[in-house]
């Protein structure tokens, strides 16, 4: 007997991917959707259907419209978005909420969390000293980067843009750099994984080692509560030797952080209740991108995408591929760019741009 059907969004990603698995492992019938013609999910049996939706960064209503129609023909009990399209649909969080129970806050919670600068100012002392780009010191080594950003891909280090508008600066901060995942409901964490990335290709982490840090732990706990905040929570941090601990972005969505969290884990338990910490842990990576950035570690730990039981996306991340490589050629922008060009989230709407 299914325990109810929960509706996934941004299926393109790795970590839904992992979710739905586990989800579909505990009982859950899992439905899928995503604006992307050939999305990881689409190949995986984790999903008793899939689905295609507008664009939620161009067309957010279409968008909004199309998501709860497959929920109220799927019958969906809870909508669960995983990537930045969360954002947009934050910003119909009330309507969602007469159809299927939303898995996440309004975008008045998560946007400030999702700027950049804006973050640093409600962590406070936690955060690196920050400021408005045009503002910023004139000495002391900094950290440039867009106050809404993704992948690290536009950080600069050494000097700071022409084009300082949108742009902030924090402290460089040096130490060792970990990230967090917390699953969180009405306020309380429910389970929450440290990890590593020991691997990387570019600045996106493909090999992921458990981590553990009580300090981080107690942070997280007290911020979800004051916030009394549901789904997925996520941190990047630095423990320097001078510094200390800090914490230098947010992420309120899901990441890799799913990946290391043990298999005897069950989502289905954490619905209900709070699981031990620090919870079971293990290493898992991308084995396609770490064959090409680390061949030799490409073998170290259980793969993500592919699954003795689940094949289909071993070659539905080729076809996915394909399709971001044809985007990144249509619109002249980078391959990470592209994969996430017509969910981000940058603070206002975009251009329309199909």
């Amino acid at each position: 007997m299914s325990a109810g059907t929960i509706l996934l969004t941004g299926t393109r990603a790795p970590a839904t991917l992992d979710l739905a698995r586990r989800l579909r492992r505990d009982g859950f019938r899992v439905v899928g959707a995503d604006s992307m013609q050939f999305p990881l999910g689409r190949f995986s049996g984790a999903f008793a259907s899939h689905h295609r939706v507008p664009p939620p960064r161009f067309r957010p209503s279409d968008c909004i419209a199309a998501l709860l129609g497959i929920a109220r023909k799927e019958k969906a009990t809870l909508l669960w978005p995983t990537c930045e399209e969360i954002f947009h649909l934050a910003a119909f969080h009330e309507e969602i909420a007469t159809v299927v129970r939303p898995f996440f806050n309004s975008l008045e919670a998560l946007e400030p969390l999702h700027d950049k600068l804006a973050f640093a100012r409600i962590a406070g002392s936690m955060a690196p000293a920050s400021w408005l780009a045009e503002e910023a010191p004139g000495e002391g080594r900094l950290v440039w980067k867009p106050r809404f950003s993704r992948f690290g891909v536009h950080t600069r280090f050494a000097h700071p843009p022409e084009d300082k508008s949108g742009w902030m600066a924090q402290e460089w901060v040096e130490g060792e750099e970990f990230s967090s995942w917390a699953l969180c409901l009405d306020g309380e964490t429910r389970t929450l994984t440290f990890y590593q990335c020991p691997v990387r290709a570019g600045r996106a982490g493909c090999s992921f080692a458990p981590h553990w840090d009580e300090e981080a732990a107690a942070f997280i706990a007290a911020f979800a509560e004051e916030r009394n905040f549901t789904g997925s929570l996520a941190f990047d941090f630095i423990r320097g030797e001078e510094t200390g601990l800090r914490v230098i972005e947010c992420n309120p969505r899901l990441t890799s952080g799913i990946h290391v969290l043990g298999p005897e884990v069950s989502l289905a338990g954490l619905f209900a209740r709070s699981s031990s910490l620090p919870p079971p842990m293990r290493p898992s990576l991308l084995r396609l991108p770490t064959l090409f950035s680390a061949p030799r570690k490409a073998w170290q730990s259980q793969d993500v995408v592919v699954t003795p039981d689940d094949l289909g996306p071993g070659w539905g991340q080729l076809v996915g591929f394909a399709e971001l490589a044809f985007r990144s050629l249509r619109h002249g922008v980078s391959l990470a760019a592209a994969s996430t060009l017509d969910i981000e989230y940058n603070g206002t709407p975009g251009p329309h741009d199909d």
